[in-house]
């Protein structure tokens, strides 16, 4: 199967079995979406290279690729077009570009960059769920930062909100913020009202401030466990304070880098399989070889860091590394791991959630699984009714 090898007006079927059921069904996808799922003949005993069949990835947390930032005062619509069709060979159907602290005429020439791409391509506008805006309120302090830039940082400011929302065409749809700074609670608040899922990451906020956002509207907490100092008390802290607030989600980075295994496992227990969701946190050096390159670097073993330092600044793995890492950190079943990367991600940010059904558009993957082993390996993507194999 080539990557050109099928348009959303051709009529293709797939048989393989239900990611939900372990049954074999047949999948007809026609003109860009599921036209029908039935039944079919499959043996009943799993094996290895057996094909299953999932709803694609959706990945709310992606900062760009190939040395490429939607965080650029240069950012084009032409990369932001190459890096959003890219992700499909990821395993991607839907995507939060994310853009990170930086001054407020930066940000606004990085959104409406990606407001132009949407404007000019249908498929593009159709993938990109929203823009995820993380910063530019967070904590200024060393560790809680991270790879943030220290002279960016900034309090919440509404009438900036506003115009970043103006320039993006209203997809500003996720906000990350740390609710200690002054005036975050309010900001949460209107934000929530306006429909905008709020955040809190790179935060060193006490017990009960976390609190006061939950109940001030806020649903996430970004990248829970990373964005923060590395010396802490050993209770009470961000990290435990936000893992036992029943009222908010969490992003984890399973790269393998960002959390160590026990850590996962822990994490992904305390929010258990409803309110768990997995993000690549991909860095502008996603897809790049490892070295050097400006102010960051990609070490032998895939890390990003700031060059020079220990911080990590984002990942260089797809969100495959980071299902396989899941399923082999938990218990979980193969429904509840690919939740993190399909239905949770949707639930947060109050988007219909993907489902393998008649009139469902057919944004799937196929991939091969091993019950026994635990084993995921991405076989194939379908966006918008197109066939698209793993790449880089």
């Amino acid at each position: 199967m080539t990557r050109s090898q099928k348009t959303p007006e051709q009529v293709s079927q797939v048989s393989a079995r239900h990611f939900e059921t372990g049954q074999s069904v047949r999948f007809t996808v026609k003109a860009g979406l599921i036209a029908d799922v039935e039944c079919a003949s499959g043996p009943d005993d799993f094996h290895s290279q057996d094909d299953w069949l999932a709803p694609a990835f959706w990945d709310i947390q992606t900062n760009g690729r190939w040395g490429i930032s939607f965080s650029s005062p240069d950012l084009t619509a032409e990369q932001v077009v190459d890096i959003v069709r890219a992700q499909a060979a990821l395993g991607t159907a839907k995507l939060c570009p994310t853009l990170i602290t930086a001054p407020a005429d930066d940000m606004v020439r990085g959104v409406r960059a990606i407001a132009a791409a949407c404007d000019r391509f249908p498929d593009v506008n159709e993938r990109v769920v929203g823009i995820h805006l993380e910063g530019p309120s967070i904590s200024a302090v060393d560790g809680y930062r991270g790879a943030h830039p220290r002279e960016a940082v900034r309090g919440p400011d509404w009438d900036e909100f506003e115009r970043l929302q103006e320039a993006s065409g209203g997809r500003v749809v996720l906000i990350t913020l740390a609710p200690e700074r002054p005036g975050a609670i309010d900001f949460i608040r209107r934000a929530t009202a306006a429909g905008v899922t709020i955040a809190l990451g790179h935060t060193a906020a006490d017990g009960a401030t976390l609190r006061a956002a939950a109940e001030a509207g806020a649903r996430l907490s970004t990248h829970l466990g990373n964005g923060i100092v590395a010396t802490l008390p050993r209770h009470p802290n961000p990290i435990w304070e936000q893992a036992a607030l029943d009222e908010l989600s969490a992003s984890l980075i399973a790269d393998g880098h960002h959390l160590d295994r026990s850590t996962l496992r822990v994490l992904a227990r305390a929010k258990g399989p409803e309110r768990l969701v997995l993000v690549s946190d991909a860095s502008p050096l996603a897809g790049l070889p490892p070295g050097q390159y400006g102010e960051w670097a990609v070490d032998p073993s895939g890390k990003v860091v700031v060059a020079g330092t220990p911080y990590l600044a984002g990942s260089n793995q797809d969100l495959d590394v980071g299902l396989r890492n899941l399923l082999e950190a938990t218990d979980w079943t193969l429904a509840q791991a690919l939740a993190t990367v399909t239905r949770n991600p949707a639930r947060v940010l109050g988007k219909p959630e993907p489902v393998l059904r008649p009139g469902a558009p057919a944004d799937l993957i196929r991939f091969r699984h091993d019950p026994a082993r635990r084993t995921f390996e991405l076989v194939a993507t379908c966006v918008g009714g197109r066939w698209i194999e793993p790449g880089p």
